[in-house]
């Protein structure tokens, strides 16, 4: 097989996943707007919890959002573990149907072929990786970035 015929047919096997699985390729605009998504309203937040739309409706949620790095570090951690669960969290905020991931992070946890145990320590690498990510500060505009609470488990 020549490189070409590989190109074109791993290429065609993505557009046809892309297709089957509903992707959207989100076009970046170049400018301050892009960093939007990233901004965290304290306040629109809390309401949004305390109204809870999505316990009338289970299927409130229809959009994900997954930032690239996000993404990265949960390939990383689950092709890491080989044939073996793992376990980790992502963090990130909700806006309107959508869920937007900006964060994950592995968890410190042992695994067997069926199933994965978190223990203390990693319940105490929650609470710290957790404390510890709201504490960033950025320096030049003083303020704090936040990630919301953890969104869900994945394996």
């Amino acid at each position: 097989m020549d490189l070409f015929s590989f190109s074109s047919s791993a290429a065609m096997a993505q557009q046809t996943w892309e297709l089957e699985n509903n992707i959207v390729t989100m076009e970046t605009p170049q400018s301050s707007d892009s960093d939007a998504i990233f901004h965290y309203d304290d306040v629109a937040q809390a309401k949004f919890q305390q109204d809870k739309p999505w316990a009338n409706d289970p299927h409130y949620f229809k959009r994900v959002k997954v930032s690239a790095l996000a993404l990265l570090k949960m390939v990383v951690h689950a092709r890491s573990g080989g044939t073996i669960e793992v376990m980790g969290l992502m963090q990130g905020k909700t806006d309107g149907d959508a869920i937007i991931v900006m964060d994950a992070f592995a968890l410190p946890v042992e695994g067997t072929e069926t199933r994965v145990n978190a223990q203390a320590d990693a319940y105490e690498y929650m609470v710290d990786y957790s404390t510890t990510n709201k504490q960033l500060k950025n320096p030049s505009e003083k303020t704090l970035y936040k990630i919301s609470s953890s969104l869900a488990w994945m394996l």
